[in-house]
C-alpha cells in the first residue's frame, strides 16, 4: 500500500496518519489516490521525453547549420 501512496504522502507528509486513515476506509479517496498517482507517473515519463526531445531538437539545429554551410559552401566542380 505504501508504494501506492508514496507520491501523495511525499506531498502532504504533514497529513500522512489523515491519508493512511482515508485510504484505508473511503473507497472515493482511495480511488483518487490512484489516478494521483497514475499522473504523477505519466509526467515523470513525459519529463524523460521532454529532455529526449529538447536533445534531439538541438541536434536538429547543429546538423541543420551543418548542411546550411555545406549547401552555402558548395563549389561546382
Amino acid at each position: 500500500m505504501v508504494e501506492r501512496i508514496r507520491s501523495l504522502l511525499a506531498r502532504f507528509s504533514e497529513n500522512e496518519e489523515t491519508v493512511r486513515q482515508l485510504v484505508a476506509t473511503d473507497a472515493r479517496f482511495d480511488a483518487l489516490c490512484d489516478e494521483y498517482r497514475e499522473v504523477i507517473e505519466r509526467l515523470e515519463r513525459l519529463d524523460g521525453l521532454e529532455v529526449e526531445v529538447k536533445r534531439l531538437e538541438e541536434r536538429r539545429a547543429g546538423l541543420e547549420e551543418d548542411l546550411l554551410m555545406r549547401i552555402e559552401g558548395y563549389q561546382p566542380q
